[in-house]
C-alpha cells in the first residue's frame, strides 16, 4: 500500500509537537511543586517554631513577673528569636521589638512577615501576637532570613531546572524531527526505487556525526553493490548470448549439413567437441556460481602452498616444453595457510594456464611462494606482452577477453574463477606489469 509522503511526514510532526507539548507541561507541573511544596515547608516550619514558643509562654500563672525573666533569658540564648510584651494599652513593658514595626504584611493566617534592624542589617522575620486573660499582648517573632534566601535559591533552582528541561525538550523535539525527516527520506528513496527499479538513486546524505547519516552511508554501498550485480547479470546474460550463439549457430549448421548425408566419425567427432566446449562453458559458470554463493562446501585445511604450486608446475611442465617455456619455481619453508587445496590449485593452475597462452616460445615464467610479514606471497609471472592499465580490473568479469586474447582459445571465465576462489580465501589479488609480461600477486592470510 502506497502511504503519501506528506502524510507520513504530517503525522511525524503532529507527534513530535505532542510529545514536545507533553514534556514542556511535565516540567512546568514540576517546577510548580518545588516551588510550592517549599514555600508550604518554610511556613511550616517557621509557624511551627513560633506556635511552641506560644505555649511555653501561654502557660505561665502570673503572667507578667514570669514572662520579662524568660524574655530576657531566651533573647540572651537566643538571637534568633525576639520578644514584644505589652500592656493592654499597648505600652511596651518587655522584649527587644521597639518600637512596634509599622509596615506588617499577613504571611498567612495568622502570621505576619516585617523587617527588623539586626547586627547584619534589616533582615526579614515572621510573627505571631498571643493575647493574654488580662488583656496584655506578646509579639514572638523569628528570624527567616535564612530560610527565605534558601527558598529563593530553591525558586532560583526551580527555574534552572524549567529552563534547562526546557532545552532538552527543544533539544529532543529536534533531534526527533531530524531522525524523523531522515528515515522518511530514506523511506522515500526505497520506494521510488521499488516503484522504478532505478538502482542509481542513492540517499542523500548531509551530515556526518549522526547515526542516520551512517546507515545511509551503508545503504548507498548496499545500492551500489546491487546496481553493480544486477548489470553484471546483464552483461553475463549478454556475453551468454554472445558466446553461445556462434558455437550454437555452428553447430545447428554442421548438424543440417548432416541431413541426407553419410555421417563420418570425424564428424561426430567435431560435432561432439563442439557441445563439450558449450558445456565447459556452463560447467565453469556454475562452478564460479557456487565457489561465490559458498554453496560449495569449502574443505579448509592446513595447506602448503609450496606444494601446491609444485604440483601445477609438474602437471603444466609438457604443455611448457612444447613451447620450450621453462618454470622458475622458488619456494620458502612455512607458507602454509587454512585453504581449501583443490580450489586452490584450480587457482593456481588457471593463472599458470594463462601464461603460457601469453608467454612467448623460450622464456620463462617465475613462480614464486614467499613470506612477506604476516601474508603469504604467491608470485606467477611470464613474458608476455601484458596487460592494459584500463583492463586490470575488467579481466576477471565472466567472458572478458582483451585484444591481446581474442585469437586464443579459451572462454573468458578462468580469471573469473581465480577472482572467487581467491575471494572465498580472504585473499588478494592483483595484477602489475612487469615489463615485459604479467605478475599475479596473490596475498593469502597466514594460517593460524
Amino acid at each position: 500500500m502506497k502511504v503519501s509522503r506528506r502524510y507520513v511526514d504530517s503525522s511525524s510532526f503532529k507527534m513530535a509537537l505532542l510529545f514536545t507539548i507533553l514534556l514542556s507541561a511535565s516540567a512546568a507541573i514540576l517546577c510548580y511543586f518545588l516551588i510550592e511544596f517549599g514555600r508550604r515547608d518554610f511556613l511550616r516550619e517557621t509557624e511551627a517554631a513560633i506556635d511552641i514558643e506560644i505555649s511555653m509562654l501561654s502557660s505561665f500563672e502570673n503572667t507578667e513577673e514570669q514572662l520579662l525573666p524568660y524574655i530576657q533569658r531566651r533573647a540572651k540564648d537566643d538571637a534568633v528569636v525576639r520578644f514584644r510584651y505589652e500592656n493592654q494599652k499597648g505600652l511596651l513593658l518587655g522584649g527587644s521589638v521597639d518600637p512596634m514595626p509599622e509596615h506588617m504584611q499577613k504571611i498567612t493566617e495568622g502570621v505576619l512577615g516585617f523587617d527588623l534592624l539586626t547586627a547584619h542589617g534589616e533582615q526579614a522575620f515572621a510573627a505571631k501576637i498571643h493575647t493574654f486573660e488580662d488583656g496584655s499582648r506578646i509579639l514572638v517573632a523569628r528570624n527567616v532570613h535564612e530560610l527565605i534566601a534558601s527558598y529563593e535559591r530553591l525558586i532560583h533552582l526551580s527555574w534552572l531546572i524549567m529552563i534547562l528541561m526546557l532545552v532538552v525538550v527543544l533539544v529532543s523535539f529536534g533531534i526527533s524531527h531530524f531522525v524523523v525527516s531522515r528515515i522518511n527520506r530514506i523511506a522515500a528513496t526505497a520506494q521510488h526505487i521499488v516503484e522504478t527499479g532505478d538502482l542509481s538513486q542513492r540517499l542523500a546524505i548531509d551530515s556526518r556525526w549522526d547515526d542516520l547519516s551512517n546507515l545511509s552511508e551503508v545503504l548507498n554501498g548496499f545500492l551500489a553493490k546491487i546496481e553493480d550485480l544486477m548489470n553484471g547479470v546483464r552483461e553475463v546474460s549478454n556475453n551468454i548470448a554472445h558466446d553461445l550463439r556462434t558455437p550454437l549457430s555452428g553447430l545447428r549448421g554442421d548438424i543440417e549439413a548432416l541431413k541426407h548425408r553419410t555421417v563420418h566419425e570425424e564428424q561426430i567427432d567435431t560435432l561432439l567437441s563442439d557441445v563439450d566446449h558449450i558445456l565447459a562453458i556452463f560447467h565453469a559458470l556454475l562452478r564460479i556460481a557456487n565457489i561465490e554463493k559458498g554453496k560449495r562446501s569449502l574443505h579448509m585445511v592446513e595447506v602448503d602452498l609450496g606444494r601446491i604450486i609444485q604440483d601445477v608446475a609438474e602437471l603444466y611442465e609438457p604443455l611448457a616444453e612444447e613451447r620450450e617455456i621453462r618454470f622458475d619455481l622458488r619456494t620458502s619453508g612455512n607458507v602454509t595457510i587454512k585453504g581449501d587445496g583443490d580450489l586452490l590449485f584450480q587457482l593456481f593452475a588457471n593463472l599458470v594456464d594463462n601464461a603460457i597462452k601469453f608467454a612467448p616460445e623460450q622464456s620463462v615464467i617465475n613462480l614464486s611462494v614467499a613470506r612477506e610479514g604476516q601474508f603469504v606471497v604467491v608470485l606467477i609471472q611470464d613474458q608476455g606482452p601484458g596487460i592494459a592499465d584500463d583492463e586490470k580490473e575488467k579481466v576477471f568479469k565472466h567472458f572478458y577477453r582483451g585484444d591481446a586474447s581474442r585469437s586464443t582459445p579459451g572462454n573468458g571465465l578462468g580469471l573469473s574463477l581465480v577472482r572467487a576462489v581467491a575471494g572465498q580465501h580472504k585473499a588478494r589479488i592483483s595484477l602489475d606489469n612487469a615489463s615485459p609480461g604479467l605478475r599475479v600477486r596473490i596475498l593469502f592470510q597466514p594460517y593460524q
